[in-house]
């Protein structure tokens, strides 16, 4: 039976270090339009975006087209709320 606290049992072993690890292995190992694509979609989405293509990053605003996860408002350091789209699962099911 597979223990909790290793590799094999357990698939969130290592927890943010972990993923800070593998995040900081592919910024090594990638191309620049890669990094490009990476630096970009995480600062200007707040952290809730990471893409590597930056064939569709280079144009894309994530700043305007914020989409918090539910039950999340986007807000300034100050505490404002600020503009976003709508994340109801429902509407995005609407769409398709």
């Amino acid at each position: 039976e597979p223990k909790g606290d290793d590799k094999n049992g357990n698939p969130n072993y290592g927890g943010d270090a972990a993923m800070n690890e593998l995040f900081q292995q592919l910024y090594k190992n990638a191309d620049d339009d890669t990094r490009r694509a990476m630096v970009k979609s995480y600062q200007t989405s707040g952290g809730t975006v990471l893409s590597t293509n930056w064939d569709e990053v280079k144009n894309k605003d994530y700043e305007t087209e914020r989409i918090a996860p539910k039950g999340v408002e986007w807000k300034t350091w100050e505490g404002q709320k600020l503009p976003m789209e709508d994340d109801d699962d429902d509407k995005k099911k609407d769409k398709k």
